[in-house]
């Protein structure tokens, strides 16, 4: 069953992953962290557009055990517990919608605490319209998800609210030609004036 969803998971990937890195510049960034990245192929996209960075893929341990992944360092762990710290750009690639919205906010909030101060936060997901006839495939998934695995889609205000309540706040909302958004999110400027320590 898993070989079938990490299977299944790679093919929606692959036909999104080239759309999301001609959308959203990641060139710009030194070091990026895929969370929850499944088997690699968006970050095997990141590596084609960037291809001077660090580059880290963080599944969990099964996951990551089964991956090929020349040119990627693969680290395993428990997004609801810590992710790798300190990388310029985080991604996280329709991983929130499998869950509800005190889930996602306990990853973001994992995500948040591994960031630096100028680390920026990438989700990316299907955005749900605000009138269901403008986008009916993004609804069938809403319901989809929400039989499923108790997840569900979001409009870009739930999201700035789950954003908002892991100490993130939204910075940009680029669509892609493939259906989804990437959502990028930094440190809220109250999260980053704290004192370290």
């Amino acid at each position: 069953r898993r070989a079938a969803f990490q299977a299944s998971m790679a093919s929606r990937s692959a036909r999104e992953a080239g759309a999301v890195v001609a959308a959203y510049d990641v060139a710009r960034f030194g070091s990026v962290v895929d969370v929850g990245g499944g088997g690699g192929v968006l970050l095997r996209a990141v590596r084609d557009r960037a291809p001077h960075a660090d580059l880290v893929l963080f599944d969990r341990p099964e996951v990551v055990a089964a991956v090929d992944a020349p040119g990627l360092r693969v680290v395993g762990g428990d997004f609801f517990a810590r992710v790798p710290a300190g990388a310029d750009l985080y991604l996280l690639s329709r991983v929130l919608h499998d869950w509800d919205d005190g889930d996602a906010v306990a990853v973001l909030r994992t995500c948040r605490a591994a960031m630096r101060p100028d680390a920026v936060l990438a989700v990316v997901e299907a955005v749900l319209p605000e009138r269901a006839v403008a986008d009916p495939a993004a609804v069938r998934m809403d319901l989809h998800m929400l039989v499923l695995l108790r997840g569900r889609e979001r409009t870009v205000a739930e999201f700035t609210a789950l954003f908002a309540a892991a100490g993130l706040r939204l910075t940009a909302d680029v669509p892609t030609p493939a259906g989804v958004h990437v959502l990028a999110a930094r440190v809220r400027r109250a999260e980053r004036a704290t004192p370290a320590g």
